[in-house]
């Protein structure tokens, strides 16, 4: 394995593309892995059903007055990539830009996209794919981190079905902030690098600017790329991803005597941890299309999402989602129902488990161990939100769910209500005014009660106070990408001045500061009443 070591170019950059090396090109995209062609491949750009393969070779389109609008300083850092030093000049910012535009991809690698289907609001919706994002190269970072870079609104690929391959600048805006927003949130996600405005008309509703985000994950694959092979009855290209995908990403249970069972219990523990910070942090994916689950459990393809303002349980954040698929608090339904395709997916890879019957039966069992998890890390980051120093069983029964249903009858806003309790709530001055404190008299015994039972007699309270304020403030966050700040940030950026998306950014990397009085004052403040109820579609 090539290990990335520090660069300060990206001409130093040592592709590896593992997925493209190990596994099945479509033939008429025929290519090298590390290789770039010496000729245009014409058929890269025609959609169409593809059979017998994982993926395409497939070269960007050309991006027309590329303008780089932000770079993530974080996320570069995972490539070992020094982003001053390469800004900094003038000739390795244009390679840079060369790179996150798709105009300059290096000699040493052959970009691709992965052919894929999904079950998309509850039905089969056959062959999907990379339909406008292009994978640019993986590399292997000092610490021995994958990173596959991709390019989300680069053009056509085999994959585009009906659609031009390309991405607006709003949606872009959106899913380069959130993708950053999550991590440092702490919730397992893809990365976003860079994002890159062009001259390029784009039509959706109307005609739009267009943009390509550079994402980047260990992985790509997606509960949907072991559908389509299970879908078309092509056990050996099923048998060839899964192989890949656990020798590859799960190498601790390569040489299992039952490898994939261990591999589909830890596929369903990671999707249910996901799925827990997704509820703690009022988290709306909008779109849980089995095409949309990573199988590495991160937080992938940021579209119509939302964080809640006020807290609904039954909010839909998806203006597409008419019947409610995808509700705030269904999501944890939708996981277990999306492993389940899975595991149906997979099922063929258990032949030694016995008959149909034995097979289901142990696939049940892996999936059904989903549900406790997700509640024990629930449980666990509900605890820390509430400054909690030990752990009761029926805490979710006494104080989470009874706090978040007198916070629905309140509608209060979810993230502000957790900041105020990280330090308006004190033992030591029952008499400070406390969050939503009309709604909550009751709740605000129990939880006395609760945190005077992990203190002793002689604890100073005010200290207590002080101690457990720090630890939430460190949990609750006081920044988060609410969607009218998103939109704010894309009404500037479509005027071409991209000041606001980087000043949000650097709010939403440190989401869990106080900041300064302007930025609270312009990123932490009530919702306006002109944005309650502001959602997006599936159309980007």
């Amino acid at each position: 394995m090539t290990v990335q070591t520090p660069l300060r170019r990206v001409a130093d950059f040592q592709f590896v593309n593992s997925f493209t090396q190990r596994l099945v090109p479509e033939p008429s995209s025929r290519g090298e892995p590390l290789k770039r062609p010496s000729a245009p491949i014409p058929a890269s750009h025609v959609p169409r059903q593809v059979k017998g393969a994982h993926f395409s070779f497939v070269e960007p389109d050309r991006c027309p007055d590329p303008v780089l609008i932000s770079v993530s300083k974080p996320a570069a850092e995972l490539l070992g990539l020094d982003l001053n030093a390469v800004l900094a000049d003038p000739k390795e910012s244009g390679e840079f830009l060369g790179l996150v535009s798709g105009n300059k991809v290096p000699q040493n690698t052959n970009p691709w996209s992965m052919c894929y289907g999904g079950h998309q609001f509850g039905s089969w919706a056959g062959q999907l794919g990379d339909g406008r994002a292009i994978s640019i190269g993986e590399v292997v970072n000092a610490r021995g981190e994958r990173w596959e870079m991709q390019l989300k609104g680069a053009g056509l690929t085999p994959y585009s079905r009906f659609a031009d391959g390309y991405a607006v600048l709003r949606s872009s805006i959106r899913e380069y902030l959130c993708s950053e927003a999550m991590y440092h949130l702490g919730c397992p996600t893809t990365r976003a690098l860079a994002l890159v405005g062009s001259s390029r008309p784009v039509r959706r509703e109307t005609i739009e600017k267009g943009a390509i985000v550079t994402r980047m994950a260990p992985s790509w694959v997606r509960f949907g790329n072991f559908e389509i092979f299970f879908s078309r009855g092509d056990e050996e290209n099923l048998r060839k991803l899964a192989d890949f995908v656990i020798e590859t990403h799960f190498p601790e249970i390569a040489n299992d005597e039952h490898k994939y069972a261990n591999w589909l219990a830890a596929v369903v523990s990671r999707t249910a941890k996901t799925v827990a910070t997704w509820q703690a942090n009022g988290f709306c994916h909008g779109v849980l299309n089995t095409d949309n689950m990573s199988i590495l459990g991160l937080t992938l393809d940021y579209g119509p999402f939302q964080f809640l303002d006020v807290y609904d349980p039954n909010y839909v954040c998806n203006h597409s989602d008419h019947e409610g698929r995808y509700a705030f608090n269904s999501q944890p339904g939708i996981g277990l129902w999306n492993l389940a395709r899975l595991a149906s997916a997979v099922s063929p890879l258990f032949a030694e488990a016995g008959n149909n019957t034995q097979v289901q039966h142990v696939l049940t069992e892996l999936v059904e161990k989903y549900g406790p998890i997700l509640e024990k890390e629930y449980s666990a980051i509900m605890r820390l939100k509430l400054g909690l120093q030990t752990s009761k069983d029926d805490d979710l029964d006494t104080l989470v769910y009874p706090l978040l249903g007198k916070l629905a009858d309140a509608r209060a806003d979810y993230t502000q209500f957790w900041r105020s309790l990280s330090f308006d709530f004190r033992l030591s001055d029952p008499s400070h005014p406390r969050p939503h404190a009309a709604h909550l008299q009751e709740w605000y015994t129990l939880y006395t009660d609760r945190l005077t039972s992990e203190l002793d007699a002689s604890t100073d309270l005010a200290q207590a106070d002080k101690e457990r304020h720090q630890k939430m403030k460190r949990v609750n966050p006081k920044y988060i990408l609410r969607n009218h700040l998103a939109q704010e940030v894309i009404d500037q950026a479509e005027k071409g001045d991209y000041s606001g998306v980087n000043d949000l950014l650097k709010v939403l990397q440190r989401p869990f500061e106080d900041g300064t009085p302007d930025e609270e004052a312009r990123w932490a403040g009530p919702v306006p009443s002109w944005a309650r109820g502001l959602k997006c579609s599936c159309s980007s």
